[in-house]
């Protein structure tokens, strides 16, 4: 998950509890001929025929098919445009999400698999986050980290209704609620917030809201 990171170690920025201090362990007619001479009978037989239906027909279909040029030009050119919109960034990380941790060299793998709020994002690539509680009942929170995105993985809520936020392609930074998963693909539907519009992404592509 994430996209190319800076590549910097995550740390310990600060704990709740007793500890040592930093740590360091670680995304657009004339054609030429010569006249002859002919009497007018013949003019006026070989005037019907030989003069209008040829060049008109052929000025109307070269005139079409410029129009049917620009036409498509036009087609292709707002297609293209839809699809830029829509290229994803190699950068995700936005505040207030829950976000899991997946380092498993930071504090010796003390908080592999631990969730945490993101409170700040540093350079789009790393994050300042406060780890939340293992449980309900425990008092293991508090501890601040900076960390990069590439250790870092979303979280997907389990009941529909939930608020995510998106975090990449068109509708980055909307929040959404949970509509449906699909468990195989990885995939959900959300419901915008803003417009009540129905969307479908990948798993990596939003978050839990905290």
């Amino acid at each position: 998950l994430g996209g190319l990171g800076s590549g910097a170690n995550p740390s310990v920025v600060g704990k709740k509890r007793k500890g040592t201090g930093t740590l360091t362990l670680l995304v657009e007619d004339d054609d030429g001929s010569d006249e002859e001479e002919v009497d007018d009978a013949t003019l006026n037989v070989r005037k019907p025929s030989a003069v209008a239906p040829v060049k008109k027909p052929l000025q109307k279909r070269e005139t079409d098919h410029i129009n049917e040029t620009e036409d498509s030009k036009k087609h292709k050119s707002s297609h293209s445009s839809d699809k830029e919109s829509e290229k994803k960034k190699d950068y995700w990380l936005y505040r207030d999400i829950i976000v899991r941790i997946i380092s498993k060299t930071l504090a010796k793998g003390e908080y592999y698999k631990r969730k945490a709020i993101v409170d700040k994002v540093i350079d789009k690539y790393e994050a300042e986050v406060e780890v939340m509680e293992s449980s309900r009942k425990s008092k293991d929170g508090g501890d601040v980290l900076r960390i990069d995105q590439d250790d870092l993985e979303t979280v997907i809520p389990k009941e529909t209704g939930e608020k995510v936020r998106i975090l990449n392609g068109k509708y980055r930074g909307k929040k959404a609620r949970l509509e449906k998963l699909d468990k195989t693909k990885y995939r959900a539907e959300l419901r915008l917030v803003d417009d009540d519009r129905i969307v479908e992404l990948d798993y990596e592509d939003f978050s839990k809201l905290a």
